[in-house]
């Protein structure tokens, strides 16, 4: 039988399979997007998800791991976006989507020449290209089609670049205010948000609009590390820092110079990778627990801000290992995400929020619990800055941790 048969059957099966989790208080529904029993030897742990619930993610499709490619799906139809097959030799390992569904990719190609593609419709487009196997960094892209990657310069430096196909800009280069860039994200205003280490010491992350360049927030202050952005169409940035003397570390936002907490390691959590903002202003990001194991979370509170978590139950097994990318949140707060279960299978998930409230609590038990509810929500909005030990080098100890992007 054809790959492409077997993914039809696969993805026509999926449209029936929606798993809904027991703990009524999370209030998600998780749906099989893909995994390694649907012709897939193995799928990449970034996905990526646009507001129609369309998930893009990269994957081998031989046993060997060699043959790689990019696909989308909705759970009921899968597509191939492109495989080595063709032109192309590698793929980078995380691809983006925008609403459109128009796909961006970075790739080497079979002659050993390299670029960023787009595909729409079927139809794959070079953005930029060289005849080097040069490294372009993985890409993203707004709903305008404008796409923001990272490539090595002429002058062995690198740079941050935009493009819309037709016009490429340089956005920053690490010829002489940075010494390097790290990560970047794109909102639909056109607004670059980026990491980098500056030649004067130090790390920043930068905001770029209209030709302008302005400090966000520094380490030359509170905080002494800063991780990869994202950002919204309100220019409210997320990020992950790290701060009093490396002892406390956050999910943070930023916006006009105002800076939130989100949740930091002097509450339940120890530390965090990849937060994800939506134009909601809900920020996701994967979080580990003091008491052991992590999830996916979109708020202080590991109970009632779970969206899913090592140990939970899934397409009939139990996760043992997740990851969550800062492009794996829609404006619909669905969240896409790799799981591998205790059964083998491993595969990508989009979490649902659910279209009906949970269950309402007995009468007697609602007056106590509404006002637990209230003295806890005043509670988790305080924060909290006490000194809490941790060696940041611990994230080697955790499967499914140290892998920003």
């Amino acid at each position: 039988m054809s790959i492409n048969k077997c993914l039809f059957l696969a993805t026509a099966s999926s449209l029936f399979l929606t798993l809904l989790h027991t703990d009524a208080s999370l209030a998600f529904s998780f749906t099989k997007i893909a995994d390694n029993q649907d012709s897939f030897n193995s799928l990449g742990f970034f996905p990526a998800i646009n507001n129609e619930g369309v998930v893009v993610f990269s994957t081998n499709l031989d046993a060997d791991g060699e043959a790689t490619g990019i696909f989308i799906s909705n759970s009921r139809v899968t597509t191939k976006i492109a495989d080595n097959s063709s032109a192309f030799s590698v793929f980078s390992p995380v691809a983006a989507i925008n609403n459109a569904g128009t796909v961006a990719f970075s790739a080497n190609l079979d002659d050993t020449s390299s670029g960023v593609f787009i595909s729409n419709k079927g139809v794959i487009t070079p953005i930029v290209n060289s005849s080097d196997p040069r490294g372009f960094g993985n890409p993203v892209i707004n709903n305008l089609g404008q796409v923001v990657f990272s490539a090595p310069l002429n002058t062995q430096n690198q740079g941050i670049f935009t493009s819309n196909g037709r016009e490429t800009s340089l956005i920053a280069d690490t010829n002489d205010t940075y010494t390097t860039l790290d990560g970047y994200a794109i909102n639909d205003r056109n607004t670059v948000a980026f990491v980098a280490s500056l030649n004067t010491g130090g790390r920043g992350i930068f905001i770029y609009q209209g030709e302008t360049t302005t400090p966000v927030v520094e380490t030359n202050g509170d905080f002494d590390f800063l991780s990869s952005p994202t950002l919204n169409n309100e220019n409210t940035i997320a990020f992950r820092g790290v701060l009093d003397n490396y002892t406390t570390e956050g999910i943070f936002t930023v916006k006009d110079g105002n800076l939130s907490t989100i949740t930091d390691n002097s509450g339940p959590f120890s530390f965090f990778e990849n937060p994800a903002i939506n134009n909601e202003g809900i920020v996701a990001f994967k979080g580990a627990l003091d008491t052991g194991g992590f999830g996916i979370y979109t708020g202080p509170d590991p109970v009632n801000d779970k969206v899913i978590a090592v140990g939970d139950a899934l397409l009939g097994s139990t996760v043992v290992d997740l990851y969550f990318s800062n492009q794996g949140l829609n404006d619909a707060n669905q969240v896409a995400f790799y799981a591998k279960l205790a059964n083998g299978t491993a595969g990508i998930f989009r979490a649902n929020p659910s279209q009906s409230p949970p269950p309402v609590p007995t009468p007697t038990l609602l007056p106590g619990l509404l006002i637990l509810g209230v003295f806890g929500k005043i509670f988790r909005s305080k924060t909290k800055r006490m000194a809490h030990e941790q060696d940041l080098c611990s994230n080697t100890k955790n499967p499914g941790f140290g892998q920003e992007v």
